[in-house]
């Protein structure tokens, strides 16, 4: 793929998940390429300026494998919305639920997009060989994640929004909400 190829490919496929801009795709495939891990042929174009089309090496398909075993690292999280809900308290449930329903319409815009690719891979699985469908498994799996943390997410607005409407949002009724939950993720019958 050029680098023009492998953003569009990021930003159909694994966006959800981890972004990067055109000129951070060209700095990884210069250094990528440094280190004798992918090679490219330089495809020559009148129009337009020529284009390089990248694969991996060998030693790249290698290190590949070997990065897919390592153990991954926790990622420290920056997450907008949490920081401004951590000082939002003095504001109100009204303008809290505004906020909670502003950040639910994008979740919901989110998960549209998914489905639409659900159905895309639904098609692309049933027309697949059996070696086809063993490369969407991954795809797959992290579609499945973005999915699953998409409705846990847009369950969890959805539910401090109505405890903001209902007037019950309170830091009592949040401890005993979070009390009900660690139960039940444990396996507790109280």
């Amino acid at each position: 793929m050029s680098g023009y190829d492998l953003k569009r490919a990021f930003d159909t496929s694994v966006r959800h998940f981890w972004s990067a801009d055109q000129a951070a795709i060209y700095r990884a495939l210069a250094e990528l390429e440094t280190a004798r891990l992918v090679e490219h042929e330089r495809i020559t174009q009148t129009a337009r300026p020529d284009r390089k089309l990248y694969q991996a090496t060998k030693a790249g398909r290698a290190a590949l494998d070997a990065w897919l075993r390592e153990r991954t690292p926790p990622v420290p999280r920056r997450e907008p919305l949490l920081v401004k809900l951590f000082f939002a308290g003095p504001l109100g449930a009204g303008t809290i639920r505004q906020m909670l329903d502003a950040e639910r319409v994008q979740v919901d815009e989110e998960l549209g997009a998914f489905a639409a690719y659900v159905h895309v891979m639904r098609e692309r699985v049933a027309a697949a060989d059996e070696d086809e469908r063993t490369m969407l498994l991954g795809p797959l799996l992290t579609l499945t994640n973005g999915v699953r943390l998409g409705v846990a997410y847009r369950d969890w607005l959805a539910s401090l929004s109505a405890m903001a409407l209902r007037g019950t949002l309170t830091s009592e009724a949040l401890l005993e909400d979070l009390q009900q939950t660690l139960g039940v993720a444990r396996g507790d019958s109280e």
